[in-house]
């Protein structure tokens, strides 16, 4: 569903929210790149492709009101298939939701992941 560059962009958002205690900034990254590749499996077994083209044309989407419901439902479905040893269950379902709302979001008529993902990003310190 996304492409290598998408899920790094997604790592680093979810590095500069979530802390794994002991491991250095470039671990968590290299783990949350690989966290999120699992995620984004998990979604190409669980969507169909079509989905994936809502990603990136801004010319269809799914319907903005039920972007919500969709995005949580999405995320229970992809932790039923996804477990990451190295989170706890908490930080695991935040992981799993942080990936999957900007997607979400991108899915909506008149969005692109391109335009979603700079919305996330954290602010300058």
């Amino acid at each position: 569903m996304l492409i290598v560059e998408e899920q790094k962009k997604i790592a680093s958002l979810i590095n500069a929210i979530i802390d794994i205690p002991l491991v250095s900034e470039e671990l968590e990254q290299t783990i949350f790149e690989h966290a999120v590749a699992i995620i984004d499996a998990a979604l190409d077994d669980i969507l169909p492709e079509v989905f994936a083209g809502l990603l990136r044309d801004n010319g269809k989407g799914i319907d903005k009101d039920h972007a919500r419901d969709f995005s949580q439902r999405l995320a229970e479905a992809v932790n039923k298939r996804v477990n990451l040893p190295y989170l706890n269950e908490e930080q695991e379902g935040r992981l799993i939701q942080t990936v999957i709302d900007p997607i979400v979001k991108a899915m909506i008529e008149g969005r692109r992941l391109d335009d979603v993902l700079p919305l996330y990003a954290p602010p300058a310190s």
